[in-house]
């Protein structure tokens, strides 16, 4: 006899796919753990073997669709710092809301929505969506928290608070910045004002 979802809760048990027009029917609730080795795609991102996604999802009626389902994935993925180059655990917390549609036209309709999700054969294939989900949520340039550069020791001076005034030595104003590498001599005499003493003298 075929497994089934129960009506109640079942902690620890996500199911790859199952008929969405029952999980909504029941107003199901999934609560449980996604083992990331099953997600072939997510685990090739990442930067080291990570253990598990814990997932919280529910399903309601959606006026105009098959059915919602909203939840929370949490977990920790291995990336690499691109300031450092040294692996940290990141911490994925993200929270997802989908519309579940049946084909193109419902979900162009349905797309300001929510996130439209498309059913195979009125099955939702739940461990696809999660694994899109945390894809999508995958930061661009990964930054370890208080990371440094390769082989620096030295951390980065914070820049002056906003209204703070800079000290110069004085008689002396600070030369304008033209880039990291090359300032303006002040030092050199103006010419416009020579040349206003040289009208000043005729």
């Amino acid at each position: 006899m075929k497994d089934t979802i129960p009506l109640e809760k079942r902690a620890d048990r996500l199911p790859a796919s199952f008929k969405a027009a029952e999980a909504v029917a029941r107003r199901q609730v999934l609560d449980g753990v996604l083992p990331v080795a099953k997600l072939q795609r997510l685990a090739a991102a990442l930067s080291g073997a990570a253990d598990a996604l814990t997932i919280h999802v529910e399903f309601v009626p959606h006026p105009r669709s098959m059915g919602r389902a909203s939840g929370r994935i949490r977990g920790l993925l291995p990336l690499t710092c691109q300031r450092s180059l040294q692996v940290f655990d990141w911490p994925l917390d993200v929270a997802f809301d989908w519309i579940m549609v049946r084909d193109e036209a419902e979900e162009e309709r349905l797309l300001a929505d929510a996130d439209p999700v498309m059913l195979q054969e009125e099955q939702l294939l739940l461990h696809d969506a999660i694994e899109d989900e945390v894809l999508l949520s995958l930061p661009l340039v990964p930054m370890a928290p208080e990371s440094s550069l390769p082989g620096s020791h030295e951390s980065v001076a914070p820049s002056p608070a906003a209204g703070a005034k800079t000290k110069m030595p004085q008689g002396k104003t600070k030369a304008p910045r033209i880039s990291d590498n090359f300032e303006l001599d002040d030092s050199r005499p103006n010419p416009f004002l020579a040349l206003k003493a040289q009208f000043s003298k005729d």
